[in-house]
């Protein structure tokens, strides 16, 4: 397989077809391209296989098959394990919209059973109790299936989840939108094990979901892809989907156009105690010996420490300024402050009511009355714990009108989605850097807002990446969707007279959810903070909100060293993800420096 390939850009459906089509057209034998996929999910599979099942008599493999190429691309990937001294069955599901009758790929089918594979009837499924599976491969539906699965392949698709085996996703999980990660509503489907009518899912919750030539972007933002894996399937010429692909798109460009990167932050250590089942239960598989490849770190260019250089000193490594807490929620500023304290080197300053408990978190911040009263600061924090009353308006609509980088975060949020006129300010910002970091309910609240104004706002389950992006070009500044697949969209380049060029959209998935835990959200807010000062500092500082992509996957690292104890993985807290940002620093990579010289300072 080609290891040349991106690994940081997603696609869409249509640019992965643009992709495929030469290759089709190319073809010198037989299903030559879809062969060579089939192949990676084969390999997929048998790094799967290799994990003990739940139960000793699960010792075969069920081919979900549908009637497109994803069905095909099972089928092929079947024989493949047939001729490795597996069992394999497959159960055909496919049918036509207008007569019923069963679809299938023909040639795929007939290789299959060549092969010695055993197609079984949906009725024979459930005739033995615990099914006799530990894998099952869903080539149901692939990137172009509209909707959920059918009633019967709703109930095939359980079979895993019911007695505990794992499932393999091919291309993406069946149901799921490929260019959305949007998720269909429940089907009624008759029990098989019962004699009633009971809500069955519409679509796959895989294990592992292995796709061809570049990422989808439900493979960004969706977790029921569970580990998702990449092949390169190419043509016996060596032209390949990868190729292809590179011709068309890559997350860096800046061309006119919404261009998509992924990476994930943390690949969690494998405990040596989880030896059976799928994800949940056994963890993630270890994918390095099968060529296959995972989301890499470029798009969220998380790649070590800056050292203060030679010349630097407390200011010149960019001086944040965090305005968060408040009399009912204290602990707001020192998760926020400490996140920034433990980031860079730099100072950090603080206004508000907490200094005590702020100074005696961290005695090194320094304490002002009012951002009035502030000294030189190269960004600012406002949000977390602050309240919203007149007072938090207040300073935050002087915080809108300073020429500084800002990150807006927690309350502020609720004060932008509650007050027109605050919203007017942060549009009128132009280009000086803003940064909105919500969550999901505080994007909703925000989106609705803006809704009513002007430009309609999809909802983050419709189509989490398209609702980022159309809340940053409302509000023309950079949107971060926080969550366990975070989604952060640019201020979008545009021409002089306001026509959008180029969107540049980074996915991050944690890697872990350690960092759901109260106050997570305020730590992250003030590391992205520090790294925004420091951006302004040592770059330009047009550049600030740049910084949210490498804050975001420092963070995830920083929350799975803090639940990392000598026993394996615990829970953890925000206080410790602040304390771990250090270790986390360390682990991303080498520290590099400057030696730069400051005059202005």
């Amino acid at each position: 397989m080609d290891t040349s390939m991106d690994t940081s850009t997603v696609f869409t459906v249509d640019q992965i077809r643009q992709a495929e089509q030469p290759l089709l057209e190319a073809q010198t034998r037989t299903d030559e391209l879809m062969q060579s996929a089939a192949a990676g999910v084969a390999t997929a599979a048998r790094m799967m296989l290799e994990r003990k099942p739940v139960m000793d008599m699960q010792t075969g493999v069920l081919l979900a098959v549908g009637g497109g190429g994803n069905g095909g691309d099972a089928l092929y990937a079947g024989r493949d394990l047939l001729a490795d001294g597996w069992t394999v069955d497959a159960v055909l599901l496919g049918r036509d919209r207008d007569t019923g009758d069963v679809r299938v790929h023909q040639d795929a089918l007939d290789a299959f059973t060549a092969a010695g594979g055993t197609v079984v009837d949906y009725g024979d499924l459930w005739t033995q109790r615990p099914a006799p599976y530990r894998l099952l491969i869903d080539g149901v539906l692939g990137m172009g299936g509209a909707g959920g699965v059918d009633p019967r392949s709703a109930t095939v698709l359980d079979l895993a989840n019911r007695w505990l085996f794992p499932l393999l996703s091919v291309d993406v999980p069946s149901g799921i939108d490929a260019d959305t990660g949007s998720v269909p509503d429940p089907v009624e489907a008759p029990d098989p094990f019962g004699d009633r009518e009971v809500p069955f899912l519409s679509h796959a919750i895989a294990d592992v979901t292995v796709t061809f030539g570049g990422w989808r972007r439900a493979h960004a933002v969706n977790a029921f892809c569970g580990q998702v894996l990449l092949a390169d399937p190419a043509l016996d010429d060596k032209r390949s989907i990868g190729g292809e692909l590179a011709k068309i798109d890559a997350w860096w460009r800046p061309e006119p156009g919404v261009h998509v990167g992924f990476s994930q932050a943390v690949e969690p250590a494998a405990d040596p105690r989880r030896t059976h089942g799928g994800i949940d239960h056994g963890g993630r598989w270890d994918a390095s010996a099968t060529g296959l490849k995972t989301p890499d770190l470029h798009a969220a260019q998380l790649a070590g420490p800056s050292e203060p250089g030679p010349y630097d000193d407390k200011y010149t490594g960019g001086v944040v300024g965090v305005c968060a807490g408040s009399s009912q929620y204290p602990g707001a500023a020192v998760l926020a402050t400490t996140g920034a304290v433990r980031a860079t080197s730099a100072m950090v300053r603080y206004v508000g009511s907490g200094s005590l408990e702020v100074l005696r978190a961290t005695p090194e911040v320094i304490w002002s009355p009012s951002v009035a009263e502030t000294g030189r600061v190269q960004a600012w924090v406002v949000g977390p714990g602050r309240g919203t009353d007149e007072d938090a308006a207040t300073e935050l609509a002087e915080l809108l009108s300073r020429p500084e980088p800002l990150l807006i975060d927690a309350d502020a949020l609720t004060l932008l989605s509650q007050r027109p006129v605050l919203r007017e300010s942060l549009v009128a910002r132009g280009e000086r850097p803003t940064l909105l970091t919500p969550h999901a309910g505080e994007f909703r609240r925000l989106a609705e807002a803006v809704s009513a104004e002007s430009a309609d706002i999809p909802d983050p389950d419709t189509d989490r990446i398209a609702a980022v992006v159309a809340l940053s070009s409302a509000l023309h500044c950079t949107v971060l969707l926080k969550g366990r697949h975070t989604v952060i969209a640019e201020r979008p380049d545009r021409d002089p007279d306001g026509t959008v060029r180029a969107t540049r959209v980074t996915c991050i998935d944690a890697g872990t959810s350690w960092g759901a835990t109260p106050g997570s959200g305020d730590v992250l807010a003030g590391i992205t903070g520090a790294l925004m000062a420091e951006f302004a500092a040592k770059y330009t500082v047009s550049q600030a909100t740049g910084a949210a992509t490498e804050a975001v996957a420092l963070h995830a690292l920083a929350a799975a060293v803090a639940a990392e104890t000598p026993d394996g993985y615990a829970p953890t807290s925000a206080s410790k993800i602040a304390d771990a940002v250090p270790q986390a620093w360390a682990r991303s990579g080498p520290s590099t420096t400057r030696r730069h010289y400051h005059p202005e300072f």
